[in-house]
């Protein structure tokens, strides 16, 4: 056991993509495949205890004095549930074949708002794809991209044989793949890409890469935080639109695609945010506090601890975090 434990300190996302284990999926078939999947998680998750009461304290935290102790017991099962799910998705994104997942997006995928990003496009400064590490985000970036939208994505890989296929998969799809580590600024090829009028997929809720301004602050899941900047910076420098999109997962057959324009957020929220980032966070907790289960950051919720304002002249540059679902180490 004392081997097991140390081979467990790697990643989760990690472990489930070991050479052995990705063949194995592939030789059962994906049906079989989520039971193995979730066997290996359970097997993680039992070496890892710390790790999984992170998690269970960090719903606690956020919904103890609103929920019974039998609800408590249900939200942290669903978020377990959800962490597989999430990670038996990633893998079909990665592994699957373009003519699977088309048929696959085809029956499960509701999008009736797609017409949004036309709208957005039309201006021809690019739009800021904006969503969280929720519900189905691994199919987001490929499903837009074989609905013909200019998509690219900033990703870093967790294995090279995971960066051999995506870059395999995705060169006929028109989905743009920016190598972070082949990168000299992961900023200029963000900016650049919009000023090409393409559709850029980014994260908001990379906690522990957050940088939180000094002056706007907001209440995030019962924390005061420093608005993170980086979203700002990068809609404030190339014009872009900002765009949330949330895939809202009812099963692993069934997911349905919200697109909001910034003008969406700002008539949900009449208008009491101060800035789109806080506007894109006080609609991405909405979404948590209805559905924890499909949230799959809880393991980095004591991170918000630290993130209060912080004096302008001893910040730090904006860092732009992984645009990275499908294509990089998400957890």
């Amino acid at each position: 056991m004392e081997m097991g434990v140390r081979q467990m300190r790697i990643k989760l996302s990690s472990f489930l993509q070991w050479k052995g284990n990705v063949y194995l999926y592939r030789k059962f078939g994906w049906e079989i495949a989520f039971r193995y999947l979730v066997i290996l998680a359970a097997f993680y998750f039992l070496v890892n205890r710390k790790e999984k009461q992170k998690i269970a304290e960090a719903i606690e935290a956020t919904f103890g004095d609103r929920k019974s102790e039998t609800e408590m017991k249900t939200i942290t099962k669903g978020v377990f549930d959800g962490i597989f799910a999430h990670y038996y998705e990633k893998l079909y994104n990665a592994y699957e074949n373009n003519e699977g997942l088309a048929a696959f997006f085809g029956e499960s995928i509701e999008a009736d708002s797609l017409h949004k990003l036309d709208t957005a496009l039309e201006k021809g400064k690019g739009i800021l794809f904006v969503t969280g590490h929720y519900g189905g985000i691994e199919y987001i970036p490929i499903f837009i991209a074989m609905k013909g939208y200019p998509i690219s994505v900033v990703a870093k890989f967790a294995t090279p044989q995971l960066k051999e296929t995506l870059y395999n998969k995705t060169k006929d799809l028109g989905l743009q793949i920016i190598d972070a580590d082949q990168e000299k600024s992961v900023m200029g090829a963000i900016i650049r890409e919009l000023r090409a009028n393409r559709i850029v997929f980014f994260e908001c809720d990379e906690i522990e890469e957050w940088r939180p301004s000094r002056k706007e602050r907001m209440m995030f899941l019962k924390k005061v935080i420093g608005v993170d900047r980086t979203i700002n910076l990068i809609q404030r420098r190339s014009g872009a639109e900002v765009v949330l999109g949330i895939l809202h997962r009812f099963s692993l057959k069934r997911y349905r695609l919200s697109l909001k324009s910034s003008q969406d957020l700002t008539a949900d929220l009449q208008g009491e945010s101060s800035s789109i980032t806080e506007a894109l966070l006080k609609s991405l907790e909405q979404h948590i506090y209805a559905h924890p289960e499909e949230w799959y950051q809880w393991k980095n919720y004591p991170e918000i601890e630290s993130l209060q304002p912080v004096d302008s002249r001893k910040e730090k540059p904006a860092f732009v975090p992984l645009l990275s679902p499908a294509f990089a180490e998400a957890y």
